[in-house]
């Protein structure tokens, strides 16, 4: 499960409702967002929009989820190879979504590795 399905679950959960429950009320299948809660497909943007205004979220609360929502639609859209794991396609994606805000030293360390990795 990704960050997003897991602050989706534990508002869900805090509000007492069912998968069913809100399928319902966000006008999805039940199967469709048990595989946006369990991380096996990511939240497009308009039903992240939609579970902000179901659940009443504000300020830092739905900012986080947004940012869950782009790491997880991130991590789809990074392309790893067939023997990458869930793990690795979420450190891709943290990697890919947090790499602006690294300092300059961190960026060349992460420069260096790779020329290693790439000369085998």
């Amino acid at each position: 499960m990704d960050q997003f399905g897991t602050i989706l679950r534990r508002e869900r959960k805090e509000r007492k409702m069912t998968l069913s429950d809100l399928a319902k009320k966000l006008g999805l299948s039940v199967p469709y967002l048990s595989q946006i809660e369990t991380g096996s497909k990511p939240a497009q943007e308009s039903i992240t929009e939609k579970i902000i205004r179901e659940f009443g979220l504000i300020g830092n609360d739905a900012n986080s989820l947004r940012r869950a929502a782009a790491q997880a639609v991130s991590m789809y859209n990074i392309r790893l190879g067939k023997n990458a794991d869930h793990e690795d396609r979420v450190l891709a994606a943290s990697l890919a979504s947090g790499f602006a805000r690294l300092p300059a030293e961190k960026k060349e360390q992460l420069r260096r590795i790779m020329e290693d990795v790439n000369r085998g």
